[in-house]
């Protein structure tokens, strides 16, 4: 089975150096990673990990909500420029997060720019959402082309909308700890999920931290709650992330 990890923060591990999780990733049958960055600070170290493996690493350059008040002036042209210099790169980790942070101004600043960007770039879009439902009715008629919800562990009302715009859903482990995921895995049309860790975060139970080579598990166990054979939708997901991922 191959698998592309949609998300994951490379430049975040500390148990183990990024060029271990990688190489442990792809003898798990991991074949490309979407390292994501949360800050401006994490733009150079997310640049440096693709271009010491081009063949493995897919970029993507963002400003996280939890960031989105701390950005210094000339953050847009910023990330435009990361986004002229690296064709391949994604837009994200962005989003909405009512949990942690209810201020909407800056977040709302943020991430609208953040979309005008993957639009005027024509980039896949990487969505964080938590409990910012109603937040987020502003914004589904202005996403680009490819945007996926990422490790979304939600409710069915916001994954219908999610279908009913054209995006993609990401899962990581923590949706087999959703009430609803056999719900969820019904409703989701499989040619929009995509699988992913969050590594370092949101870790299977009983692991110190989530990385790529869990990602058969997660899949195995999909597919039992689906009632799905695990080799044909494994397959079918990779070609999904294939095509997700890919800039047009």
């Amino acid at each position: 089975m191959k698998f592309i990890d949609t998300h994951i923060h490379l430049q975040d591990y500390k148990l183990k150096s990024a060029t271990q999780i990688i190489d442990e990733g792809v003898s798990a049958g991991v074949e490309k990673f979407v390292c994501v960055s949360a800050t401006e600070n994490d733009w150079d170290k997310v640049a440096a990990l693709y271009e010491s493996r081009p063949d493995r690493i897919i970029p993507a350059f963002g400003i996280h909500p939890w960031s989105a008040a701390m950005t210094t002036t000339g953050w847009e042209q910023r990330l435009a420029a990361r986004l002229e210099n690296f064709p391949t790169a994604l837009v994200g980790e962005c989003g909405l997060d009512r949990y942690r942070d209810k201020n909407f101004s800056p977040q709302n600043q943020v991430f609208a720019t953040q979309i005008e960007l993957a639009r005027a770039y024509r980039r896949p879009l990487l969505i964080h959402a938590l409990k910012a439902q109603d937040w987020f009715e502003d914004y589904w008629h202005k996403l680009p082309q490819k945007f996926v919800f990422h490790s979304y562990n939600g409710k069915a009302e916001m994954l219908k909308k999610i279908i009913s715009r054209g995006g993609y859903v990401s899962f990581s482990a923590s949706i087999l700890q959703n009430r609803q995921k056999k719900e969820l895995l019904a409703i989701l049309p499989k040619e929009r999920l995509l699988l992913e860790t969050d590594g370092p975060y949101q870790p299977p139970l009983g692991q110190p931290q989530s990385e790529p080579q869990f990602l058969p598990s997660l899949l195995h166990s999909l597919a039992a709650l689906s009632e799905d054979k695990a080799e044909p939708l494994s397959e079918l997901i990779y070609q999904n992330s294939m095509g997700f991922v890919k800039t047009w």
